[in-house]
């Protein structure tokens, strides 16, 4: 499964979008009125070369890229503080009740299979399990940054704050799984005290190793627009990783899914955000300006 799963991750993201690339001539046009190449400077002579462009296009970017991040981590920031003054549109949002029914039944099915679950996976072996969680990693990882290099060589802003959504989504679920392992304190199965012993100073729920895979993962599938050919390796993969910290007897079934959970929901809702974010302009307020000694930051607050 990894093993097919990757190329044709890889594969998928390097082409997305590559049948709006135009592919530009050999022989420059010549211009009517002197015969000459239409990209000369003056008196004839042979404008700049395009290399020296490239680095200017491509601090340009980075520019846009961390004015993006920047603006988007200030207005996330306000999105938490002012979520408790939303709880009403969330409640009487019937989305809300369909998303949490199916993701609690999920879970509790999960809970019912730990033991099964248990008995067909740790056979699996320790040695597969490590290459499963290491290269299923990786290969999401680099997934999303061929992601990113697809979007700074083809000037795809898209491509790259996707990534860049994916990254934040793996770091602040990560967190989250923090904190859940802190709170529950679930022991892991090859502590051989039931699925059920919590409250204990464990720290199996949930799967700090499968949060950020499934969170990547949902990135990668929504860039997409969720086209099976991404979306099946992608979540392929992720799923590969919960196995494989199974396989190791480190954690359970509903470990593994509740760290699918976590991340496919905190990258679902940071996308969500970023594209309310894109929406209102007025929320952008950081950008470079120059200044006597170099280049600083300005900031803008519209009211």
């Amino acid at each position: 499964m990894r093993s097919r799963g990757l190329p044709l991750l890889l594969a998928a993201l390097l082409t997305v979008g590559a049948s709006h690339v135009a592919r530009a001539d050999d022989t420059p046009p010549v211009a009517p009125e002197t015969g000459a190449p239409q990209n000369a400077g003056p008196a004839g002579k042979p404008a700049p070369s395009d290399s020296l462009a490239i680095p200017k296009r491509l601090g340009k970017e980075l520019v846009s890229d961390f004015k993006w991040t920047a603006n988007n981590l200030e207005a996330d920031g306000e999105d938490f503080v002012k979520s408790p003054c939303h709880a009403g549109e969330l409640l009487r949002n019937p989305t809300f009740y369909w998303t949490t029914l199916a993701a609690g039944g999920a879970l509790g099915v999960t809970f019912a299979l730990d033991e099964p679950a248990r008995r067909a996976f740790r056979d699996i072996g320790d040695k597969t399990g490590s290459n499963l969680e290491d290269w299923g990693g990786l290969a999401l990882l680099s997934a999303t940054g061929a992601l990113y290099a697809y979007g700074f060589a083809f000037d795809d802003s898209r491509a790259r704050q996707y990534a860049l959504t994916g990254m934040l989504s793996t770091a602040i679920s990560g967190l989250i799984t923090s904190g859940l392992k802190s709170a529950f304190g679930r022991e892991r199965p090859h502590q051989n005290n039931g699925n059920w012993k919590w409250f204990k100073g464990g720290t199996s729920f949930v799967s700090a190793a499968t949060t950020p895979a499934f969170a990547l993962a949902a990135d990668l599938s929504e860039y997409a627009d969720n086209r099976w050919y991404v979306a099946l390796p992608a979540y392929s993969v992720a799923a590969a990783v919960g196995l494989g910290r199974m396989a190791e007897d480190a954690h359970w079934l509903s470990d593994v899914m509740g760290s699918a959970l976590l991340g496919v929901g905190t990258t679902e809702l940071f996308l969500h955000l970023h594209a309310l974010h894109g929406a209102d302009r007025s929320r952008y307020r950081i950008f470079p300006m120059p200044v006597k000694s170099g280049v600083g930051l300005g900031v803008s607050v519209v009211f």
